[in-house]
C-alpha cells in the first residue's frame, strides 16, 4: 500500500513542532448499533460490539506507529464530533495512553460536548471552540470569549475544508486563505502572551488548572495568592482595581489590559506588591 502520501503530511507537521492524535478508523465514530444518529450521519455505519469499536482502535494504532515510529498518539478527535457513551468508556478501558479527547464547546445536534476538565477516568477534555475558514463575526465572539474566560484558543480545520463549498471552497482558495490569516493576525494580536501548545500540551496545561485550587488574601499593599494543589507552573488572570502592581515574588506579571494582568506563579506561594 502506498503510504507516502500520509509520511508526507505527517512530516511536515511533525517539523513544525505539531502532533499526530487519532481521528477514528476510516473517519467512523466510535458508536454502536442502536446508535442514533439523527438522520444528520446516516451514511456512518454502526459497529457490533464493543471490542470491534477496540479492534478498529488496535488497526489504527497500529498503522500510525508503522508510519511514525518515534512518536505517541495520545490525542483523540471524534469523527464529525460523535463520541458515544461506551466508545468515550473504550478509549478509556483500552488505550491507558491516551490523556485527551478534543471534540466541541458549543453545543450542536448530537455531538459530544465538553469543558476544559480532567474527567473521572483520567482522561483530559480539551474541547475546540471554533473550526473552518468561514470565520464569520459570530465565531471572532466564540473566540474572544473563551480568551476572557481562559485565555485558551483551539481552532480546528479539515483538510478537505477546501473541497467542501459548504465549509468555504465557494469562497475559493485565495479569500479562505486570506480570512484565515487574518484571524491568526487578530488572535496574536488580541492575545500576544498565549503559549502554542500541542494538544498533549494542552492537555496538561488542562491538568494544572483542573488541579489548583486559588487562594487570595489582600493586605494595605500587597496581594497573597496561595495555590493548593501546584506542580511546576500555573497560569493565571489577575485583575487588580486599585493601585499598580509592583515587585512580585514567586512569579511574574504580563499587563493584559488596562486593570487585567496575567500571572505566571513558579511558586505555590505568590506576593504581589501593590503600590
Amino acid at each position: 500500500r502506498d503510504t507516502q502520501r500520509f509520511q508526507y503530511f505527517g512530516n511536515m507537521l511533525l517539523r513544525q513542532g505539531g502532533e499526530i492524535g487519532y481521528h477514528g478508523y476510516n473517519h467512523m465514530p466510535l458508536c454502536l448499533v442502536g446508535f442514533d444518529y439523527q438522520g444528520d450521519y446516516d451514511s456512518y455505519k454502526l459497529w457490533e460490539s464493543y471490542e470491534d469499536m477496540a479492534e478498529a482502535m488496535r488497526e489504527l494504532h497500529a498503522f500510525c506507529t508503522e508510519l511514525f515510529p518515534e512518536e505517541s498518539f495520545r490525542v483523540y478527535v471524534p469523527p464529525s464530533n460523535i463520541l458515544s457513551a461506551e466508545g468515550r468508556k473504550m478509549l478509556a478501558e483500552e488505550f491507558p495512553d491516551l490523556v485527551a479527547v478534543a471534540s466541541l464547546y458549543l453545543p450542536g445536534d448530537i455531538a459530544y460536548i465538553q469543558e476544559f476538565e480532567v474527567a473521572e477516568d483520567g482522561i483530559v477534555e480539551t474541547p475546540r471552540i471554533i473550526s473552518g475558514y468561514i470565520l464569520e463575526p459570530d465565531v471572532y465572539v466564540a473566540a474572544l470569549s473563551e480568551l476572557n474566560f481562559h485565555l485558551v484558543n483551539t481552532h480546528f480545520q479539515q483538510p478537505d475544508d477546501v473541497l467542501d463549498e459548504d465549509r468555504g471552497a465557494k469562497l475559493g482558495w485565495e479569500e479562505m486563505y486570506g480570512r484565515i490569516s487574518q484571524y491568526m493576525e487578530w488572535l496574536y494580536d488580541s492575545a500576544p502572551s498565549i503559549r502554542n501548545l500541542t494538544g498533549t500540551e494542552l492537555a496538561g496545561a488542562v491538568q494544572v488548572y483542573d488541579m489548583i485550587e486559588v487562594k487570595r488574601a489582600e493586605t494595605e499593599d500587597s496581594l497573597q495568592i496561595s495555590l493548593e494543589g501546584f506542580s511546576d507552573e500555573a497560569w493565571l488572570m489577575v485583575r487588580i482595581n486599585e493601585g499598580m502592581p509592583g515587585n512580585v515574588t514567586g512569579g511574574s506579571l504580563e499587563k493584559l489590559q488596562e486593570d487585567l494582568y496575567l500571572l505566571k506563579a513558579v511558586s505555590p506561594e505568590i506576593v504581589i506588591e501593590i503600590r
